[in-house]
């Protein structure tokens, strides 16, 4: 398909459709649970509605969460598709068209960047949906400077990228296949030679209203006629299309148009790579600009460009736009995503393992906690340094999401968190009121007295009870200090456990707060309550406790999560290196060894007569090879001129030393 869509001639061979006889324009619940709802009921399922958007579907054989619109959505995934610029990243590194472009924190920054783009860019915060803070065809200073300041309302970190001119279309993909594509139009008015653009925009409101998908979203942004100076008083002539903003989302007063049974298979597989990403994602809503050659000087460039470019990736799509189009006929994508998750059996999980205590192995790195940075960066150096023990390849698309990789599986992280955590379990975990209402207390729990229980923090893997930690404030309050009991916990606390993780959803990793008298007696014959759980909990609290055994947890978590680095034994690579530059004085040998334990290297640095530094290192080849990349950089104060290296024989070295 080259030029145009039909989009023209879809408008006029349907008309606007009328929904005005819908029942589910009286709702005023969220219209898309609902219509999922009503497609379960027509496929004999039962639904289990819970609160704050989070409801079950369920048969005998089958049990789904969804969070809105989305079964079983990763919390990983969610955040990676939520965040612009790993989305681009992704798709980026699976070939996916993206339009070029940066990220800045800097308004200087970004409008030096625009400068030298000399094209028109769209501007939006990197973190959003629904088209808030996005501006598009950004042409000049003056609309950069507004675009910036709107975007900036969203977010810090703003996006600019290249604006790539075409047709917004928005593609359902549900389980890896294309399901519904429909065009979104910008907000608009069609003059008839009398009424004010005013008057234009309360009519179109009116018909807004009766459509069950649109009649919450009425057109209310106006950015592109601010831009043109256009007054909502000017009388448009007859026929005379007026756009009224630069986004085309129909929460920012857009129109629908199906066109999927006449949208070519090419520009549909783009959306399905795209979707294909996200993994962890059974339904997406994939973004495209489909440029169909148009924007091309010839026949030949445009054979080289892609039939469509990926904008955004929406791992919560809105599904009524496809049941309720303003144009061209439905599509039920609500009863399409039931029965893919429960004839295919996607989210269906098999028999849950009987939850065990299998307490984590010592942590050889316990008296170097400084090594490690603070707060939730801590958990993505811990697991960095288990990944490298394990030869595993490591990917960083930021501070806090990165991907581990071997030969067999893949695994993406946002800080200690796995990608088969469930987004509705980071949602209720972050719910207060709500986790007092669902988790488990002893029977005839009391209050009074309760607050002579003492904390204990209990964490899991893969269920699997690796560590537990007694937590006792000190200095009236201020401070805790945290000892490690694992060796102390009863067995009887196991179904306190499970009745928490089936709670909040099973997750494969949890800290559990539990309040009790005594860690090591039977639980039924004491009072106790779990006051919290979290999916994303401080691994470094039990690698580096106050007291008691330091516990390889990150470890526990790589090998529960690639299962096949128990029965291999890493290899190893020694590597002798030369550096020469300003590297003796500022430091280098303290920070070599702190990264070597970072990335589980053993061997030693000493400085040379001649003012260069010596390294030996051995250890996992990934391991070498980041650690030998950072030392062409070293530390903050350091110049490294040059790096030499040469293979050597390993001789089983443990530890790491600065020699003086």
């Amino acid at each position: 398909m080259s030029g145009k869509l039909p989009v023209d001639s879809v408008m006029q061979e349907t008309g606007e459709n009328d929904y005005s006889d819908s029942p589910l324009l009286n709702n005023w619940d969220d219209v898309g649970i609902q219509l999922l709802c009503n497609a379960a009921a027509r496929q004999g399922l039962e639904v289990h509605y819970h609160r704050r958007l989070i409801f079950e579907v369920f048969n005998q054989q089958q049990r789904v969460v969804f969070r809105q619109n989305s079964p079983g959505n990763s919390a990983v995934f969610t955040y990676c598709a939520r965040q612009k610029q790993i989305a681009k990243d992704i798709l980026a590194e699976n070939g996916v068209p993206v339009p070029s472009g940066g990220i800045f924190e800097s308004y200087v920054a970004a409008l030096r960047y625009f400068q030298q783009a000399k094209t028109a860019v769209t501007v939006k915060p990197n973190d959003g949906s629904s088209g808030a803070g996005v501006s598009s065809n950004v042409a000049n200073e003056a609309d950069f400077k507004v675009a910036w300041a709107y975007a900036r309302k969203h977010g810090r970190q703003i996006i600019v990228e290249q604006n790539v001119f075409g047709e917004d279309i928005r593609v359902i993909v549900i389980a890896g296949v294309a399901q519904a594509a429909y065009v979104r139009i910008p907000a608009h008015v069609v003059g008839d030679g009398e009424s004010s653009i005013r008057q234009l925009v309360e009519r179109k409101n009116t018909l807004r209203k009766r459509n069950p998908s649109l009649r919450l979203d009425l057109m209310k942004r106006f950015d592109l006629l601010e831009r043109q100076n256009t007054s909502f008083d000017h009388i448009p002539a007859s026929g005379e299309k007026v756009q009224l903003t630069t986004v085309a989302n129909a929460s920012a007063g857009g129109e629908t148009v199906q066109i999927f049974d006449r949208l070519d298979r090419e520009v549909l597989a783009v959306a399905e790579q795209a979707a294909q990403c996200f993994p962890g994602l059974i339904q997406v809503g994939v973004d495209l600009i489909y440029t169909g050659g148009s924007h091309a000087d010839s026949s030949e460039q445009a054979a080289s460009l892609p039939p469509a470019y990926v904008i955004e990736v929406n791992s919560n799509p809105g599904i009524c736009d496809a049941v309720f189009p303003s144009y061209g006929r439905p599509i039920d994508v609500p009863g399409k995503l039931i029965s893919n998750v429960f004839s295919s059996g996607a989210l269906n999980q098999e028999g849950q393992p009987p939850l065990q205590i299998a307490l984590a192995r010592p942590y050889r790195y316990g008296e170097f906690d400084r090594a490690f940075r603070r707060g939730a960066l801590r958990s993505v150096d811990l697991i960095a340094q288990a990944a490298y023990a394990h030869n595993l390849q490591l990917q960083s698309l930021s501070d806090t999401v990165f991907s581990l990789e071997s030969q067999q599986s893949r695994c993406m992280f946002h800080g200690g968190m796995p990608q088969n955590v469930l987004m509705v379990t980071r949602k209720i975990t972050r719910n207060r009121s709500w986790m007092d209402e669902i988790l488990p207390r002893s029977n005839g729990f009391s209050e009074e007295g309760s607050a002579r229980l003492k904390r204990f923090r209990l964490l899991v893997v893969g269920r699997k009870l690796v560590s537990v930690l007694h937590i006792r404030t000190t200095n009236g309050g201020q401070d805790s200090l945290r000892e490690d009991v694992s060796d102390l916990v009863n067995p009887s606390v196991l179904p306190i456990v499970e009745s928490t993780l089936a709670a909040i959803y099973d997750p494969h990793i949890a800290g559990i707060d539990l309040f009790v008298d005594d860690i090591s007696a039977e639980m039924n014959g004491q009072q106790w309550f779990v006051q919290d759980a979290v999916c994303n909990p401080q691994l470094g609290w039990h690698h580096f406790p106050d007291r008691g055994m330091n516990r390889d947890i990150a470890g526990a978590l790589v090998q529960s999560l690639f299962p096949e680095v128990l029965t291999e034994e890493p290899p190893l690579k020694g590597v002798r290196l030369l550096i020469s530059g300003r590297v003796q004085g500022v430091g280098f040998r303290r920070w070599l060894k702190l990264m070597a334990i970072r990335h589980s290297v053993s061997g030693w640095v000493k400085n040379l007569r001649d003012g260069s530094v010596e390294v030996l290192l051995e250890g996992s080849p990934t391991g070498i090879a980041a650690l030998e990349k950072m030392c062409h950089k070293g530390p903050a104060e350091a110049k490294v001129d040059a790096v030499s290296s040469e293979e050597i024989r390993c001789t089983g070295r443990l530890a790491f030393t600065a020699i003086a």
